[in-house]
């Protein structure tokens, strides 16, 4: 099998990118299609879908957006891979229920206590008693 590979020269001329605007606002784009999305509930309507079609569920566990403390560029980071894996599961024929933070939306306040308290084992809570630590 040979594959016939485009001379660099006419891939510089080529007129394929011509129709693009000369700038592009994507922060602009971004919101637009966001807005559109959400009027015609997009990710609604591809649940429904994917769920008539009877697609293979994939399961993705997500925990809280923030649970330990404020964000940084990690944050964004794994968001964005999370989200391509899920969007790619998609994509590929599966049904992906979109939740986010799934059984730890409380450990961000935890986290806060055992700080406050200088917790640093279950065992401390046990001892001083679960309903004084969350009265804390």
């Amino acid at each position: 099998l040979e594959i016939e590979t485009p001379n660099p020269s006419e891939l510089r001329h080529s007129n394929r990118m011509s129709n693009l605007p000369p700038a592009i606002d994507f922060a602009k784009t971004e919101e637009e299609i966001c807005s559109k999305w959400a009027e015609e509930g997009t990710f609604k309507k591809q649940d429904a879908l994917s769920l008539e079609r009877g697609d293979k569920e994939y399961t993705f566990y997500d925990g809280p957006p923030f649970a330990t403390g404020l964000p940084h560029y990690g944050h964004i980071l794994a968001g964005t891979i999370k989200d391509v894996v899920t969007r790619y599961a998609c994509q590929t024929g599966h049904h992906v229920q979109r939740r986010a933070g799934w059984d730890c939306h409380g450990l961000p306040v935890e986290y806060e206590i055992d700080q406050k308290l200088n917790i640093t084992h279950r065992d401390q809570v046990l001892a001083m008693g679960v309903d004084k630590y969350n009265e804390t």
